[in-house]
């Protein structure tokens, strides 16, 4: 036998609210509106909508403006037949909000305790085709501010080259900025900044500098670094159009310990291999430390060196690592002539196309 329930109705056509009278029939069930019958429809594709005042709402799967509300408490024979009501989503509804909150609360810890403690192991499983993806996203053509003269590059590609074993997937550029820095970032992308440029005394301190930098690429410190500085939504969930602020926070991202120590052996080994002296190296930390510690720098020259040893804490131990590993009776050679030295020192003077200075807009 049929059972009968009053109801109101939209029928997905019209806006005419209908007084309508529920009539089930096993499964399925039939609207009554005065003298005429809609359906059958099928209990199974009901949905939950929410309340409507005191009425249960419920719509019907493939018809957007479809509504059948019942009024009051739903009868209990009904029951059965409509869907769970949903207060807070799928899962949370069947677990309930107390062990849901637990739940969230768990996997939210796992996530930081990721986040903060394993960038070692999660750094090498992000795949290079998406380190490059955010490097571009991210760093572009650095604002315009990428210095290019034909015979100043390829001063630097003969500098990269005989540091870097197989250089082809590196990109190193001379950013026209007056800071004394040197950044690694991700898509193996080193920038050395013109300040640094232009300070060194010898094209084999930037050797060292550059050496360092790469060591921190093909060491996989720079995706380490990211997601401890940043986290992974950057990786996971892109830059939601901040992509200045994430570029910035990553020019500022410092490495641990153990990370600068493995850049510097790395930097040796190269050094060593490209038969170039490390005390050039040795040398730029001395005059570093020096210039950073009087008291009577230029407040501009003051803001340029902490540029640099905010992000590569000196230390007499390093320049005596540097110092200390020249070998007696080698026969070290300049990494470039004079010539190239002095196109490569001077590319960004002589481009006259590069922008200058920081402030960036990444948008």
């Amino acid at each position: 036998m049929p059972t009968f329930f009053d109801a109101w109705h939209f029928d997905g056509k019209s806006a005419v609210r209908r007084k309508v009278e529920v009539q089930t029939v096993g499964n399925q069930f039939y609207l009554a509106e005065l003298e005429r019958r809609h359906g059958p429809f099928a209990f199974a594709d009901l949905e939950y909508a929410g309340e409507q005042g005191d009425a249960s709402v419920y719509k019907m799967g493939g018809n957007d403006g479809w509504r059948l509300g019942l009024v009051g408490n739903v009868p209990t024979e009904l029951v059965p037949h409509l869907p769970a009501k949903k207060t807070y989503g799928g899962w949370i509804d069947r677990l309930g909000i107390g062990p849901a909150s637990a739940v969230f609360a768990i996997v939210s810890a796992a996530v930081v305790a990721v986040v903060l403690f394993s960038p070692q192991w999660l750094a090498p499983l992000i795949p290079a085709s998406v380190e490059t993806k955010i490097g571009d996203a991210l760093i572009g053509d650095f604002g315009g501010r990428f210095c290019s003269t034909p015979k100043g590059k390829a001063a630097l590609a003969k500098l990269t080259n005989a540091l870097d074993a197989d250089p082809r997937d590196l990109q190193v550029e001379v950013a026209n900025i007056d800071m004394i820095n040197a950044v690694a970032l991700p898509g193996r992308k080193v920038i050395l900044f013109n300040g640094l440029v232009s300070q060194a005394k010898s094209p084999d301190e930037v050797a060292g500098v550059l050496a360092h930098e790469i060591g921190h690429v093909r060491e996989k410190h720079v995706m380490q670094g990211m997601l401890r500085q940043m986290g992974l939504a950057v990786v996971l969930g892109g830059f939601d159009g901040n992509g200045g602020s994430t570029l910035n926070g990553l020019l500022s991202t410092t490495y641990t310990r153990e990370s600068e120590r493995e850049a510097d052996d790395h930097s040796l080994k190269a050094l060593k291999s490209a038969s170039v002296s490390p005390i050039a190296t040795a040398d730029f930390f001395r005059r570093l430390s020096a210039m950073d510690g009087s008291a009577q720098m230029r407040e501009g020259k003051e803001r340029a060196m902490a540029s640099y040893t905010s992000s590569h804490p000196l230390s007499d131990e390093r320049r005596k690592l540097f110092e200390n590993s020249v070998i007696k009776g080698k026969a070290y050679r300049p990494i470039l002539s004079s010539d190239e030295w002095t196109e490569l020192k001077t590319m960004c003077a002589q481009d006259r196309k590069v922008k200058s200075g920081w402030g960036f807009d990444f948008e």
